[in-house]
Order: structure tokens, then sequence, then C-alpha cells
């Protein structure tokens, strides 16, 4: 950045010595021709040239003050005039060597991208590639298709998705209760259809339980105040869950954009 930016000023200073150059001797030329044009106005104005008309010597007058006041602007024209010119001409020179600059700096990048991609090749021959694409070394995504289905099931059996996207404000508490019951059986009647849960510590809530020092952090979370390293033993708040058996129906097609947990309903009135 330093070094630009020095390389900047170093072509401003160029450009304002060339441009100083040139435009004293554009003043010092034009000085020379005002002061002829001077010169050879001046005997017309004498008063003793009677060869010359009054009209023409009103012309020849208004000649000489223009030569004059010419003569006395002059110098603030020309190089005022002239360092704006030296600045719009730095601006532009600047502005294209950039623009140059960048483009040589492409090309060289092209070129060596060229280089380094038919390096190998040209080494390797016609032999296959020992290394595996990165799509090849990522595993596949899991499927979504047994949470829609265990969600299908739960909405069929116990309306839970009903339950759940509905706005619970407008009902009192005795309604809530009464709804959340059958939601309950219905969902406890899929859930032993089609899992078996077994609880990941079998002692009941509130209960002194130990952690080994093996313990699997996905299924024992630590929470309170932990330090040093296991074994632990704390007190159980949640004695959590495992899934032993699952038994999902097996779908023959796979749906790719839309999942249709349950269908809607249409009555058709004869």
């Amino acid at each position: 950045m330093q070094s630009k930016k020095s390389r900047g000023i170093q072509s401003l200073f160029s450009c304002l010595v060339v441009n100083s150059i040139l435009l004293t001797l554009l003043f010092f030329m034009a000085r020379q021709i005002l002061t002829v044009l001077r010169q050879w106005v001046t005997p017309f104005l004498v008063a003793e040239n009677s060869s010359v008309t009054a009209e023409a010597r009103s012309a020849f007058a208004g000649l000489s003050q223009l030569i004059v006041e010419t003569d006395q602007y002059l110098a603030p024209v020309v190089f005022g005039l002239g360092i704006i010119f030296t600045l719009v001409l730095w601006l532009v020179l600047r502005y294209q060597g950039r623009r140059l600059l960048l483009q040589s700096e492409q090309e060289k990048a092209s070129t060596i991208s060229t280089v380094s991609r038919c390096a190998p090749e040209e080494t390797t021959g016609a032999r296959p590639s020992q290394t595996s694409s990165p799509q090849a070394q990522q595993p596949p995504q899991a499927s979504p298709q047994s949470a829609v289905q265990m969600l299908a099931i739960l909405q069929r059996e116990g309306r839970l998705i009903d339950f759940l996207r509905e706005d619970l404000h407008p009902y009192s508490d005795d309604q809530i209760g009464a709804a959340v019951r059958s939601i309950h059986q219905g969902c406890q009647a899929a859930l032993q259809e089609h899992l078996d849960l077994r609880p990941i510590f079998e002692e009941a809530e509130g209960a002194d339980v130990p952690v080994p020092a093996n313990f699997d952090p996905k299924a024992i979370r630590l929470t309170g105040n932990v330090s040093g390293n296991p074994p632990f033993k704390g007190t159980l708040r949640h004695h959590g869950w495992r899934v032993v058996r699952i038994d999902l129906p097996q779908l023959t097609t796979l749906q790719e954009k839309e999942w249709i947990l349950a269908p809607a309903e249409v009555e058709i009135a004869e």
C-alpha cells in the first residue's frame, strides 16, 4: 500500500514538472506575441498620424486595450488552466495504469492456473487418480422419511400436529385438559405400536445415580457444577429415553419435494 502511494506521488510530481516546463514556454511565447502586437498597434494611435481616420484610431485603441488586459490576466489563466489540465491528465494516466496492471495480473493468474491444471496430467500420464472427489468422501445424508412417517402416525392416531398448531389462548384450562386426554391416548397407542422405549436410568427421578468414567455424552447430559474428570455422582433429574425397537411401514415411493403428514379431508355432500 505504501509503495502504491509513493508511486502515485511520483507520477503526479513528474506530470507537474513536465507540464510546468511546457506552460512556461507557452507563457513566454504568448507574451512575445502580445509585445509584437503592441508595437504594431502603437504607431496607429499617435495623434500626428493623419493617415489614420478617427474610426480606425478608435478600433486600434480598443485592440490596444484588449492587448493590455490580456497581458494582465495571461499568467493566471495559463498557469491555472495548466494545473487543472495536469491533474486531469494525471488521473487519466493513473486509471489507465491501474487497469493495465489489473489486466496483466489476471492474465498471469490465468496462466498459472492453466499450468497447475496441466501439470498433474503430464506427470501421471494415463494412470487413474488415487484420490477420490470430495463428493465421494461425504457420507450420504439421512432421509427424513422415518421422521415424517412418525409424525404422520402421531397425527393420524392422536391429532398431535393439529394440537401443536392450535392457538390455545381462547380456550380455558378445562377445555384444554379434556382435549389433551384424547390426544394423549391416541399418541400413546401409536408409540406402543411402532416403538419400544426404555429409560436410560431405571432409578426414579430425584435419586442419586453414578456416572461412569466411560459414559456416552449422547446418552447422558451433565448439568450443574461440572468440574474435574469422571466418574461423577449426581441427582437424576430425568431418566431419559432410548429406542430399542422401531417398526414403521415400508414406503414404496420416496418423495423429494413435499412430505404429506396428513391428507386433507373433504366431505362430499350428495
